[in-house]
């Protein structure tokens, strides 16, 4: 399931009663305000539509065992394998499968490809991907740009001296920055990257700084990207990075990322550090962790009191050390509270447990809109509304319910003498508690996220934010393919607009 929660959903505003006949809902802004916006940037799985990398295959999914003239299996035991990920020995009777890149979306990729690697063996490729040529430690290949994945396939590889260290590039010379220039050029006027999703944040197992991702690892982007690349990203985009410390993680794990980020870190940037993520919402393991770490702490008789003081503790506790090791240009740390926006008590509670005054710099929260009409007692109802009664739903919630509670959560963030931010935000339409299983309601919620009306939505949703004395905003998220799990991309391939991107970037342009 998609990292949004159902929480969230079941907290959002219930659908309001439709008024009348009318099919659309009060005026939608015109003229974009200015303010500051920040880019969630999607996860790295190995099924991702976004292609940030140079290295096309740094998505690649982890290497199976295909036995030869057998169906396709996920689960075949490997053979032994290297610390980075890479078989040592192809089985008897058996080849070694990759999806290199598997996403169906290649149109925008060049057609002519080199597959570079570094031992000795001999491989071929299937599905979206035809051999061209070998050369020592290369493959010139085609990308056929058909929906089949493209999969490499190890035949042969030296148990001494294993095919390791596999790279696909444009063909030509290898670029020299790490990141495609799409991706770079999305970026653009953005204040802040929130590395959420990259990190692998929610129900992470990090506790230790050797379980971190390290460069190099193939097959394993369920980890995370290295820290060393999101520093590289930030340095070369000059936009600020936003850290999500794991749960589980301890001091040792704190303290040496937040010294590699002071060391290699470009010093005209500030750093926003936040303690893991949502972790006021009970559908994630940190806050089952947080939880029974309070109650065993003495923090509250009430569960759920003592989950969020001790994740103000936790925080508090990761904030100062970042501060301790930045030490004269502590300045540069920007301490990140977390709350839920539907419920202002989660965020009083939390920035009024001690030490949290000392170190809080941001109160944010997460001020989606339409995550009522996913409710499963109203998906038949809802999934026969045309697309104009969705609209007027939308609007009315974005000037009523959601407004307040922007409103509110910014006087909170005031009485605290701190700044409030979005963490994430934007539409949230997407069925629950079975309700994704509707194929009507997933197609109407689809279809709308395609509407240009949904972009003016955008507008003033972010408007209505900056007007009640919001400051950074963190649209949810840079790209992906709509399913039933929501349409929480900004865009959804490569090469192709929609009208939430358009619309944040006409809010940039301001």
């Amino acid at each position: 399931m998609n990292r949004r929660t159902l929480l969230q959903l079941l907290s959002s505003a219930a659908i309001t009663p439709f008024l009348g006949s009318s099919s659309s809902g009060p005026a939608l802004a015109a003229a974009p305000s200015p303010g500051r916006l920040a880019l969630n940037i999607s996860g790295m799985s190995y099924w991702a539509a976004e292609q940030p990398f140079s290295n096309l295959a740094h998505n690649a999914a982890r290497w199976r065992v295909q036995i030869k003239d057998a169906p396709f299996t996920w689960d075949t035991p490997l053979p032994p394998m290297t610390e980075d990920g890479y078989p040592t020995v192809v089985p008897e009777g058996s080849v070694m499968d990759s999806f290199l890149i598997f996403t169906e979306h290649r149109k925008h990729l060049p057609v002519e490809l080199s597959v570079h690697y570094d031992g000795k063996g001999r491989m071929t490729y299937v599905g979206g991907g035809e051999l061209e040529a070998r050369f020592p430690g290369r493959d010139d290949v085609r990308n056929l740009r058909k929906p089949d994945a493209f999969t490499g396939r190890i035949l042969e590889t030296d148990p001494a001296d294993p095919i390791r260290n596999i790279r696909v590039y444009e063909r030509g010379p290898i670029p020299k920055s790490r990141f495609r220039e799409p991706f770079l050029q999305r970026l653009k006027g953005m204040s802040a990257l929130r590395f959420m999703d990259w990190m692998g944040t929610n129900n992470s197992k990090v506790r230790s700084w050797n379980d971190r991702p390290r460069p190099g690892q193939f097959g394993r982007s369920d980890l995370g990207v290295p820290l060393e690349y999101m520093i590289e990203l930030c340095n070369e985009v000059k936009i600020d990075p936003w850290f999500n410390m794991p749960h589980l993680a301890d001091d040792d794990y704190v303290q040496r990322f937040a010294e590699q980020v002071r060391k290699d870190l470009d010093p005209s940037l500030n750093v926003h550090v936040e303690y893991s993520n949502e972790v006021w919402n009970t559908m994630f393991d940190q806050a089952d962790y947080a939880g029974k770490q309070g109650l065993a702490l003495g923090f509250s008789n009430d569960g759920y009191q003592a989950q969020l003081r001790y994740y103000a503790h936790r925080a508090t506790q990761i904030i100062s050390r970042w501060e301790d090791v930045f030490g004269a240009d502590r300045h540069r740390i920007i301490g990140v509270y977390c709350a839920q926006a539907a419920n202002d008590w989660t965020s009083t509670t939390i920035m009024s447990w001690k030490g949290v005054e000392k170190h809080a710099d941001v109160l944010a929260i997460a001020p989606y809109f339409g995550g009522g009409l996913g409710a499963p007692e109203q998906a038949d109802e809802v999934s026969t509304w045309p697309l104009s009664r969705i609209f007027f739903e939308l609007a009315k919630e974005i000037e009523t319910e959601n407004k307040r509670s922007i409103e509110t959560q910014a006087e909170i963030a005031r009485e605290h003498g701190v700044k409030l931010y979005a963490y994430e935000g934007g539409q949230h339409l997407v069925g629950f508690g079975g309700a994704e299983n509707n194929e009507k309601l997933t197609d109407l919620f689809i279809a709308a996220n395609r509407d240009p009306r949904m972009g003016e939505l955008y507008i003033r949703h972010i408007q209505n934010w900056w007007a009640a004395g919001g400051d950074l905003y963190a649209v949810f998220a840079s790209m992906g393919e709509p399913s039933k799990w929501g349409s929480w991309g900004l865009l959804e391939i490569e090469g192709a607009s929609h009208p939430k991107w358009e619309a944040v970037q006409r809010l940039l342009e301001n």
